[in-house]
Formats: C-alpha cells, sequence, structure tokens
C-alpha cells in the first residue's frame, strides 16, 4: 500500500523555517511551502510556490502515481530542482502580496533587470 506523504509532513521544512527554526537544507532536495527568490541580482523579489503532486485513487486513498514536485516561479512554471537554492521562506500572505506587486506595480514585471524599489518609492506619491 503506497500512502501519500501528509500534508505536515510536506511542509514541515517551510514551516520550521518560518519560525525561525534553523533546519538542514539540502541542494537536492526542494521542499514544499511559499518562498522568494530573484531572478537577477539586485532585482525585485518574484514568488514561488513549489509542492508535491499527489494522484489519489478516490476509493482507496492510494497513491495511484508516484509523488512528484511541482513549482510555479513567478506565474511560470518550473523546475523545483532549478530554482531551489535561490528561494527563501516567506508567509501564503506574503507570498500573495508579491504576486499582487507584480501585477499593479510596472517596475516589479521587469524581473530580469536590477531595481532600487526603495528608491522608486521615495519619488512617487
Amino acid at each position: 500500500m503506497r500512502q501519500p506523504t501528509p500534508a505536515s509532513q510536506q511542509y514541515d521544512f517551510w514551516r520550521r523555517s518560518l519560525a525561525g527554526e534553523r533546519v538542514p537544507r539540502f541542494e537536492e532536495d526542494p521542499q514544499p511551502g511559499f518562498y522568494k527568490r530573484r531572478m537577477v541580482r539586485g532585482g525585485p523579489f518574484v514568488p514561488v510556490e513549489i509542492w508535491l503532486e499527489q494522484e489519489i485513487d478516490p476509493e482507496t486513498g492510494e497513491l495511484a502515481a508516484d509523488e512528484r514536485l511541482v513549482a510555479i516561479c513567478n506565474g511560470i512554471l518550473r523546475d523545483p530542482m532549478s530554482i531551489w537554492t535561490h528561494c527563501r521562506p516567506i508567509s501564503a500572505s506574503e507570498y500573495d502580496g508579491l504576486t499582487g506587486a507584480h501585477a499593479s506595480i510596472p517596475d516589479m514585471a521587469a524581473t530580469h533587470v536590477a531595481v532600487d524599489l526603495g528608491q522608486m518609492a521615495a519619488i512617487r506619491p
């Protein structure tokens, strides 16, 4: 019987990191949760979500296929292994805020350009 990984176990690294605990991190082991990262040095942070995709048989509750990690970075599906090492844990509300900021602040849409957002805030009314 192949049981799905429980959510409490999936998000353990992320929750403990948010709580300020120094949790061991391994480059080859992306962890589900909400994160932020920069696409380039000095660029704005972009939202990243990593989750465990599970195909579960509705009758037995068992896994119908292997679990696999999936990531979305700044609205684009990405390989979690390729982005994991640059991700910093953030709360779900900060993730939502970053997602909204990229939609409403034009300067944050230029994710591959270094930007001084602090200076821009001082210029705008």
